[in-house]
């Protein structure tokens, strides 16, 4: 279907060799006197007269109203499959392929995140796992995980509570303080730590975390207590009045009530 004469045309980049053009409006039409504004069509912009416009070599060749044919093995699907069997091979296809840039690019972006989703993932995962994992090690029975423990001096294991960091240790000490983890109690079941003290009467002070694998129970303060756990070196935590704990710790999974 041709185009009317006289009708405006928005697209500069297309011509009508057989009509005049104005100047001012670009609208091509038959007659001297442009229909839209009025103006004369000077010589130069009439018909045969006019210098043929060069082409817009930045014009995609998609949007030129050709047929572009693509060949098989720069079809998409082609790609895809390469891009999976051999990656290599499926960016020379994708680079060389006719497809326009801007679709090149967005598949390149999808691409990169597919691949990183398996890490992005397992991080998470494992961000999570840990977050929410029990400090101690809970492959073990309640048997197993007493043998493991070494019998510590409370003197040794205050000086040298960073060698013991993840070593399995058994300590006897007296309840001093029971307290909640303020930064952990909404979403942490082992936000509850004792104050411990030296049965001996020594001025040496711990932080128990109770991570009890068995059926959990409340120390008294007095209370004297066999703990079974991991060392965790030196330890800060606030409690609930937002005072600061810091002594050498154990994440205890398994307690014994000496008297």
């Amino acid at each position: 279907m041709g185009r009317m004469l006289g009708a405006f045309d928005s697209d500069n980049s297309n011509d009508r060799p057989d009509l005049n053009k104005c100047p001012d409006c670009g609208c091509f039409f038959a007659q001297d006197n442009c229909p839209l504004c009025g103006k004369l069509c000077p010589e130069e912009m009439r018909a045969g007269n006019r210098k043929p416009l060069k082409p817009d070599k930045r014009k995609n060749r998609h949007s030129s109203g050709r047929v572009t044919f693509v060949e098989w093995y720069h079809s998409w699907w082609f790609i895809i499959l390469m891009m999976f069997v051999m990656p290599i091979v499926g960016i020379i296809l994708l680079v060389t392929s006719p497809h326009k840039r801007s679709l090149k690019i967005t598949f390149v972006a999808v691409a990169v995140v597919v691949a990183l989703l398996p890490t992005i993932g397992l991080g998470v995962w494992t961000f999570l796992s840990n977050e929410f994992a029990a400090p101690v090690d809970t492959s073990k029975s309640r048997d197993e995980y007493i043998s493991a423990c070494e019998s510590v001096d409370t003197e040794e294991f205050y000086r040298m509570a960073d060698s013991y960091v993840g070593k399995f240790v058994s300590i006897t000490l007296i309840v001093k303080e029971k307290f909640t983890d303020v930064d952990a109690y909404q979403n942490d079941k082992y936000a509850t730590h004792y104050i411990c003290t030296d049965i001996e009467g020594k001025e040496i002070d711990f932080i128990i975390r109770d991570c009890v694998q068995d059926k959990s129970q409340n120390f008294i303060v007095g209370d004297v207590i066999k703990v079974y756990g991991e060392g965790a070196g030196n330890y800060s935590v606030y409690d609930e009045k937002y005072e600061l704990h810091d002594a050498p710790a154990i994440f205890v999974a398994y307690f014994e009530l000496v008297k």
